[in-house]
C-alpha cells in the first residue's frame, strides 16, 4: 500500500507533462505572440524642444482631440479650440501621441496639432517666390512637370539643396523640387508672403473684408512690396497706372499675378472656419488655372 501511494504522485506528474513542440518546418515563420504582432506606430517619438513647421493651416486645440468641447479649467467643458496656426509658422515640440503632438507656439501657448500637419525638420527654412516658379519632380531640367508651377507669394518650406535645385515643401505630399534661384528668403518678401498666405486663407473661408483688411496692413507696413500688388489682383483690387487712373487691358494685372486656387476642404468640425487639412494653394496651373 506505502508502495502505491509513493508511486502515485509520479504517475500524476509524468501524465501532466505535455510533449515538446515539432520542430518548424524550414522557412517557416515563427509563432508570434500578440505583443509581438501588434502594428509599430506610425510616427516616431518626437525631438524634445525640437522645432517644427506648421505646413497647413491647422487648429491648436486644448487636447489631443476632435472633439469641439473638452475638459477645461476647473474641469469644466470649454472649447477644444483655443487659436489657428498658419502654414509657414515654427512651434517648438514638447511631446508626441500618436498622430498629436503637443507644442509650444511663438507666443509661449501650449497646445496640441495634428502630427499630419507639421513638418518635424529643425533645418528646414522659409522661403518663397516673386513671380510663378517651374516645378521638378526630381532634381533634373528633364523632371520639369508641365503645366505646374509654385503661385508668387506661396509659402515654401526649404527641406534641403542639390545646387542649382532645392527641395521644397509646398503644401500637400511629396515635396516638389525647383530651381534654387528663383527662392528668395529675403525678411521682407517671407514677411509679405505670410501676409499673402493669411489674406488668402480669408478669402477661401468667405472673410474677404477680413482679407482686404491684411493686405491694407501689408501696404502700410511693406510699401511698394511686389508680392502685394499680386494679392491685391487677387483680392480684386484695380491696379493704377503712373498718373493715377485705373490700368486697364494688358495692364490690368501686375506681372506675375495668379489666380487664387479654389478651396473646397471641409470647415474645421469645430465649426469655427479653422482647416486641418493641407490646402492647395501653393501648386497652380500655369496660366492661372485651378491647382494641379
Amino acid at each position: 500500500m506505502r508502495r502505491a501511494l509513493a508511486v502515485a504522485p509520479l504517475l500524476l506528474l509524468a501524465c501532466s507533462r505535455r510533449p515538446p513542440a515539432a520542430p518548424a518546418a524550414p522557412g517557416a515563420a515563427a509563432p508570434t505572440s500578440a505583443a509581438a504582432s501588434t502594428t509599430a506606430p506610425p510616427f516616431a517619438p518626437v525631438a524634445a524642444e525640437g522645432r517644427a513647421w506648421v505646413t497647413a493651416a491647422s487648429a491648436l486645440r486644448r487636447g489631443p482631440s476632435d472633439a469641439s468641447r473638452v475638459p477645461g479649467p476647473g474641469g469644466k467643458p470649454a472649447p477644444n479650440v483655443l487659436t489657428v496656426l498658419m502654414r509657414g509658422e515654427a512651434v517648438t515640440l514638447l511631446e508626441g501621441r500618436g498622430d498629436w503632438a503637443r507644442v509650444r507656439t511663438s507666443g509661449d501657448e501650449p497646445g496640441w496639432l495634428r502630427r499630419s500637419g507639421l513638418l518635424e525638420q529643425e533645418t528646414a527654412g522659409v522661403a518663397t517666390v516673386l513671380h510663378p516658379a517651374d516645378v521638378f519632380d526630381r532634381p533634373d531640367l528633364l523632371a520639369v512637370s508641365p503645366g505646374r508651377t509654385l503661385a508668387a507669394g506661396s509659402i515654401l518650406l526649404v527641406v534641403r539643396q542639390r545646387p542649382p535645385f532645392a527641395e521644397v515643401n509646398a503644401g500637400p505630399p511629396p515635396d516638389v523640387w525647383v530651381l534654387a534661384d528663383r527662392l528668395s528668403t529675403g525678411e521682407r518678401d517671407v514677411a509679405t508672403a505670410k501676409l499673402c498666405e493669411k489674406a488668402r486663407w480669408l478669402q477661401r473661408s468667405g472673410k474677404g473684408e477680413e482679407a482686404r483688411q491684411v493686405l491694407a496692413l501689408g501696404r502700410s507696413a511693406y510699401p511698394g512690396a511686389p508680392l502685394l500688388d499680386v494679392l491685391g489682383s487677387e483680392l480684386g483690387e484695380t491696379p493704377q497706372l503712373a498718373g493715377g487712373a485705373p490700368a486697364t487691358g494688358p495692364d490690368a494685372a501686375p506681372p506675375g499675378a495668379v489666380r487664387p486656387a479654389d478651396d473646397d476642404g471641409d470647415l474645421d468640425r469645430a465649426g469655427v472656419g479653422v482647416r486641418d487639412v493641407p490646402e492647395p494653394l501653393v501648386l497652380a496651373e500655369r496660366g492661372g488655372g485651378d491647382p494641379g
